[in-house]
């Protein structure tokens, strides 16, 4: 039984990354999850957010309508974006550093920290969740933050912390760690014991499991059957051609290089490999990796499509356009969205053993590969296999379609309710929420 909305916090700021916006008018897994969660609050209200998020053209109509809501956007001044350009140029250009996002939105990112904390320090939230980043945690270092929040702070943990950027302490001291899988939460506990700490206590480790808008990708939609017809017609593909979707960003661990390898290896003259996705969001940010897929991709003639950046409203149409979905991730995914979207949408799915996706799909709704010296060949064998054989197709997505029924809004924003806990201080809340604001 749920339990009395009394007992619950009730007033939550949520910290979001500090580049991309919320909501997510620019994309970002993250920041799809966030409005998700804060639409499904306006349908179902349960709490009072406030959303802390980057400003980006388009975002303050975005986020008209909302009661349960408050949105606290951050813009980012002429300086500071000039300042993270030259970073950015440097690490480029004179480091040749290989992983060049992690200099892209330095400058930003600090002054959205700073900005942030004094929020923080001016309000009192009964939760503070932190999306992701170790970063934020030094809103928390500011202004007497961590003596105030001390017990009410929640990380919901994406991605493996490499970097605890000299907040180690505040990130072991949270109330809870609402990891996307098993596997994610795990990492951290283990980062932890190898940096110092005790690990996480039993009580810290919780599971939010990743959800989608299961109504949108839902196959027996009508409309969105309908969309993914265009979707056909405006990239040339035949109604009777095979077609084999990648979704996601396009750099090395994706491995989007390996699909085009096995694509080129398979062999189908009557299949279309469709990519969609960019290096980095809705940006203009380029990256040799994307200019290395494009020239692979000339062996193929028309037979691979890159679409480019695919705004997320028009992304179950995308799928419903696919025949298969290929995911095949060559690192530790703790639980990419796409995989419950290519699931939620019907169709059959080829990814790999990695990281929290088993936590996601199983052999039922998916051909699961290894990620060793033979997944080229695997991924040419199951695509090939596939392209055959549409009864296999059609059990496989049909499972995909059952098992992401309990992975819709409604349970995204039920689970939180079940995992967040009262108040760790005595502190009623008469808390005046933030009106939208530009800080």
């Amino acid at each position: 039984m749920t339990r009395s909305l009394k007992s619950l916090p009730k007033h939550i700021a949520i910290i979001t990354s500090g580049y991309l916006p919320v909501p997510n008018v620019l994309g970002g897994a993250v920041e799809a999850l966030d409005t998700m969660l804060v639409q499904q609050n306006e349908r179902t209200p349960t709490f009072d957010f406030t959303v802390f998020s980057s400003w980006a053209g388009g975002v303050e109509q975005a986020a008209q309508g909302f009661h349960h809501t408050h949105f606290a956007f951050i813009r980012t001044p002429w300086f500071v974006k000039a300042v993270d350009h030259g970073i950015y140029a440097i690490a480029k250009y004179v480091l040749r550093k290989r992983k060049l996002m992690s200099y892209r939105y330095i400058a930003q990112r600090l002054w959205y920290i700073r900005k942030v904390a004094r929020r923080l320090s001016r309000e009192n939230f009964d939760a503070i969740i932190i999306e992701n980043h170790a970063t934020l945690f030094m809103t928390m270092k500011l202004y007497g933050n961590e003596e105030r929040y001390t017990g009410n702070v929640y990380y919901h943990l994406h991605n493996e912390v490499t970097n605890d950027f000299d907040c180690i302490h505040e990130i072991a001291n949270v109330r809870k760690v609402l990891g996307v899988s098993n596997y994610i939460v795990d990492t951290l506990d283990r980062f932890l014991r190898e940096h110092g700490e005790d690990g996480l206590r039993l009580e810290q480790r919780a599971v939010w499991r990743n959800c989608v808008d299961t109504e949108a990708f839902n196959p027996d939609n009508e409309a969105t059957q309908k969309a993914g017809v265009t979707w056909r017609g405006t990239l040339g593909i035949g109604a009777d051609e095979t077609v084999f979707l990648f979704s996601g960003r396009l750099t090395p661990e994706k491995g989007a290089a390996e699909l085009l390898e096995a694509f080129l290896k398979a062999d189908l003259p009557h299949a279309r490999l469709v990519v969609a996705g960019a290096f980095f969001f809705d940006s203009n940010i380029a990256s040799p990796f994307e200019v290395k897929l494009h020239h692979m991709a000339e062996q193929a003639g028309e037979r691979i499509i890159f679409t480019g950046f695919v705004n997320y409203k028009d992304m179950p149409a995308l799928y419903a356009m696919a025949d298969v979905c290929v995911l095949p991730s060559i690192w530790d995914d703790p639980a990419p969205l796409a995989v419950i979207e290519a699931m939620t949408s019907g169709r059959p799915l080829i990814t790999t053993r990695s990281g929290g996706i088993p936590e996601y799909a199983d052999k039922n709704c998916a051909v699961i590969l290894e990620r060793d010296a033979n997944l080229v060949t695997n991924l040419a064998t199951a695509m090939r296999e596939l392209a055959m054989d549409d009864n296999r197709r059609k059990i496989l997505g049909a499972q995909g379609d059952r098992n992401t029924r309990n992975l819709g809004p409604r349970a995204f924003l039920t689970s939180l309710q079940t995992l967040i806990q009262p108040s760790a201080t005595d502190n009623e809340s008469s808390r005046k929420p933030l009106a939208h604001a530009g800080l």
